[in-house]
């Protein structure tokens, strides 16, 4: 139900109830002044419902509306003293193709005892053609019963008035209107929804940052074994091995942290056909890379043994890498990583 129509419940409902005990008649006894009252033409004809004590009315007019004209619908409940409750719960929604614009309520006791309670509703077409009241629901005690549908034939505007300047622009709905305007039943999920949206887009923000962090660790942590394994020198014959073996470690290990190559236990080749997926790394870094590791893999499994400077060049290669494929940032930010032996 949306906005509108619960405040229409909870004005017929405080509005019947309230006047069961109430005193007086006329209006609501608060002495603040009052629009002065729509009645319909005499000739309009009231579609009655009666259930008990209780008797619903509806009445629609003009008879013969054209578009641009507004059109009047009036439901008028009458209960008797001592009839149950009596409340009328429908929504704008339920007006079929016409709109509700407007809404005026008012209510009074007779002299006889009888609770009278008016809702006069402006609705608007949303063109020409035929159109109808859907049965309004009213809810009597535990009892629901429906008033007589009444159909609507809106003509076309009036060519005469073609030339007539157009309407002004409604005025600006409140602070207090626009928050009406969200159905209340909808507020929750609608809440619960941006309530994970907002969750979700900060755990996506915290996920890029993380990963920023992760790929900007894995330069530094690159970067900062390579000076090592320089600064211990080349190896001989015998340490050969073990230090092309930490050396392609470093890469493999920048490459993983760098573009999420999760490859620690794969072969060079299956190394390789991985590296070859992953995003960001371009065509000529891959072969830069496929060079370095078929250097490395001579050694460990071929019984190559390279000369001091073939080492130290090996490791240049490696540095090379490392550095031209650093993430932007860490380039934006002139970090000292870039410096090559």
């Amino acid at each position: 139900m949306s906005a509108r129509g619960r405040l229409i419940v909870a004005a017929l409902a405080a509005g019947v109830g309230a006047l069961g005990g109430a005193g007086g008649c006329g209006g609501g006894g608060d002495g603040a002044p009052r629009a002065p009252r729509l009645e319909p033409p005499a000739d309009v004809e009231a579609r009655v419902t009666e259930h008990g004590q209780v008797r619903a009315s509806v009445r629609v007019w003009p008879g013969e509306p054209r578009l641009g004209d507004p059109i009047y619908l009036r439901l008028t409940l009458e209960r008797s003293p001592g009839a149950p409750e009596v409340t009328a719960p429908f929504s704008d929604e339920a007006l079929g193709r016409l709109r509700v614009v407007g809404w005026t309520p008012s209510r009074q006791r007779r002299d006889d005892g009888t609770v009278v309670e008016e809702q006069t509703y402006t609705l608007e077409a949303p063109g020409s053609g035929k159109f109808r009241v859907p049965p309004l629901r009213v809810r009597v005690g535990d009892d629901e019963v429906l008033t007589e549908e009444v159909p609507i034939t809106v003509a076309p505007v009036d060519p005469a008035r073609a030339g007539e300047a157009l309407a002004g622009p409604r005025p600006a709905l409140s602070a207090r209107a626009a928050v009406r305007a969200v159905p209340l039943h909808l507020i929750v999920p609608l809440a619960v929804a941006g309530a994970l949206a907002l969750g979700g887009l900060g755990l996506m923000t915290w996920r890029r940052r993380r990963a920023r962090q992760v790929r900007v660790s894995a330069f530094d942590e690159a970067m900062r074994r390579l000076a090592a394994l320089a600064a211990r020198g080349a190896p001989d014959a015998g340490a050969a091995d073990a230090w092309f073996v930490e050396l392609s470690g470093i890469v493999r290990a920048y490459v993983e942290g760098r573009f999420g190559v999760r490859a620690p236990e794969l072969t060079t080749e299956e190394f390789l056909q991985e590296a070859r997926r992953a995003a960001g790394l371009a065509t000529a870094h891959r072969d830069h890379l496929t060079g370095f590791l078929a250097r490395c893999d001579r050694v460990k499994f071929a019984g190559y043994r390279p000369d001091a400077g073939e080492s130290l060049e090996t490791l240049a290669v490696a540095r090379t890498f490392v550095t031209d494929t650093r993430p932007q940032a860490e380039v934006a930010g002139g970090g000292n990583g870039g410096r090559r032996p």
